[in-house]
């Protein structure tokens, strides 16, 4: 008895000495930092990362108990550890901007004691951005641009500063894309910036020329059509419609300009009287314009030469000089006011959209008229000015219609070291117009020595600007009533297409920077085989679908990288 009571209280004891001894060995790995860092693995936040061509610097943040070593199995890829605090790491990586155009993958190898990471890298091939603003200005950034690499804003209301772009605000009344484009040396690539666009301002005919200009381009010419001296299918097969020219407009043209033959249509014995049945004719089409919500130019064109030629030499084979006859000059100018009177009475109704132009290429015959262009032009103001005074007393709507007159022989260079513009008792109604088919050996020649490729936008600018500095600059809009570049099949096809965006995308650029809308030329002449003559052709009316899908896409993006009189 006396054993067994001894016995149970030391087996308590030693039952209370475990116990004890546990609970102070749990607690003392509680406290034990080599205990928390055995729990601790190896990883990356983020465990992969992508870079755009520019490279550039991002950041991983790495966990890990022990000492940490970064390797790259890259050289464009260089990562360091800038910083360690407690069990966390901070790694620099910096990637080398990329000239190829396919993407390309990398790998970051983290160590850590007996433990490893890896951490992959991809560079993209191509720059693989769309960037979406407001309508308003603002600034936007697409990362560090190495000094290396050339960046080219191909949009005017896009400016860069370094790595710092901003965006003029959109008040087009359209949603446009700007391209921003990088040259990595024998690769380029593209940034396509789309920026919303607020509604464009309601206009009347309290509206200046300038307002109307500010939203005609871009623009169309019903070429070939009501100016053909056969009538309107003698030139080409396609009567128009309100189908056509609701075809037109779907493709962003917000102008038609109307070439329009009258003299040959009137009856001279009757004191000139145009045709009923013409008249009636070309009024629908400039309704099926209006009900559109086109702008339209309504002009007289060659119209037989009664006047292009016939006004400024009485002979059309050889030069007759006329400028001393003041009662053939005054014959000619009675012909003129009776015809316009007849026109603008007829179409004096319709509103705003409808703009009026006396003639089309005064004395462009070069044959004729080349060296003469100062000498014939005093005869072409007493002309311009007979066709204002004409017009403007027909009253209502026809006192404040913005109305346009011809530079002499539509040239750029006369218009601006020859022309002055007529008298007008309405304020600021008055355009220019020129035409451009400049250099001749690449948009029209058909003969063995034309050009098949462009680079002549230089020239182009600096033409335009003489306008500017001349006419827009001084509140007179100026309408390029004409341009086109024939499209031709050719052995280096693949740069005379090149060429043929490029030309008509520039002046659909420039014109409207310099306060110049462009109506690109179209005839409707739909050859299967072009042949190196070529043909101005844009739209096939007939099948309504796009004949030349390379000089439109070159007006799209003209039009896109735009801003009126920047």
């Amino acid at each position: 008895m006396k054993i067994k009571k001894l016995i149970l209280p030391l087996c308590a004891a030693v039952l209370a000495t475990c116990f004890l001894s546990s609970c102070n060995k749990n607690d003392d790995d509680k406290n034990d930092p080599t205990q928390e860092e055995q729990t601790i693995s190896l990883k990356s936040d983020p465990s992969e990362l992508v870079f755009s061509k520019l490279g550039g610097v991002q950041f991983i943040t790495i966990t890990s108990a022990s000492e940490v070593t970064v390797l790259s199995d890259a050289t464009w890829i260089k990562p360091t550890i800038k910083s360690s605090e407690n069990n966390s790491y901070t790694c620099e990586v910096i990637a080398a901007h990329y000239d190829g155009n396919t993407d390309r993958v990398g790998e970051i190898t983290l160590l850590a004691g007996n433990e490893s990471a890896k951490v992959q890298v991809t560079q993209n091939g191509t720059m693989n951005q769309t960037i979406s603003i407001d309508a308003a200005a603002s600034n936007f950034e697409i990362g560090k641009i190495p000094t290396t690499i050339n960046v080219v804003c191909d949009a005017l209301w896009i400016n860069q500063n370094e790595n710092v772009f901003s965006a003029d605000a959109n008040n087009s009344g359209n949603e446009r894309t700007g391209l921003v484009i990088f040259d990595f040396g024998d690769t380029q690539d593209t940034i396509f910036v789309t920026q919303k666009s607020t509604e464009l301002p309601t206009l009347s005919f309290a509206s200046s020329a300038m307002d109307l200009a500010s939203q005609m381009y871009p623009a169309w010419n019903l070429g070939n059509t009501m100016e053909a001296t056969g009538g309107e299918t003698s030139w080409q097969n396609t009567k128009t419609t309100q189908e056509i020219i609701n075809y037109v407009k779907s493709l962003g043209f917000r102008s038609v300009r109307i070439p329009c033959s009258w003299y040959i249509h009137c009856d001279k014995s009757n004191n000139y009287k145009i045709s009923e049945t013409w008249m009636s004719r070309v009024k629908e089409i400039v309704t099926y314009c209006i009900n559109a919500g086109l702008f339209v130019e309504l002009n007289d064109h060659w119209d037989g030469g009664w006047l292009e030629e016939l006004g400024f030499s009485s002979s059309s084979t050889e030069f007759s000089d006329i400028s001393g006859d003041g009662n053939y000059i005054e014959g000619k100018i009675d012909i003129l006011k009776n015809l316009w009177t007849q026109i603008a009475t007829e179409m004096k109704d319709f509103d705003h959209h409808l703009i009026f132009a006396g003639l089309n290429e005064p004395f462009q015959n070069y044959n004729l008229f080349n060296g003469r262009a100062q000498a014939l032009t005093p005869i072409l103001w007493r002309y311009n000015q007979a066709f204002v005074e004409a017009v403007r007393a027909t009253g209502g709507n026809n006192a404040e219609r913005v109305l346009a007159v011809q530079g002499p022989a539509t040239n750029i260079d006369y218009t601006v070291n020859y022309f002055s513009m007529p008298t007008d008792a309405a304020q600021n109604k008055l355009m220019v117009e020129v035409h451009y088919y400049d250099p001749y050996n690449f948009c029209l020649n058909e003969g063995t020595g034309y050009t098949a490729v462009w680079n002549s936008e230089n020239s182009l600018k600096n033409t335009f600007a003489k306008m500017k500095a001349k006419f827009s600059d001084n509140n007179i809009p100026v309408i390029i009533g004409e341009y086109a570049a024939n499209w031709r099949n050719v052995s280096n096809q693949e740069k005379h297409n090149a060429s043929i965006k490029a030309f008509y995308k520039a002046v659909s650029k420039w014109g409207p920077a310099n306060g110049m809308i462009p109506f690109v030329w179209d005839v409707n002449y739909c050859p299967a085989s072009r042949g190196t003559k070529g043909t101005g052709t844009i739209i096939n009316r007939a099948k309504l679908e796009i004949y030349n899908p390379i000089a439109l896409q070159g007006i799209t993006e003209g039009n896109s990288a735009t801003v009126w009189m920047k």
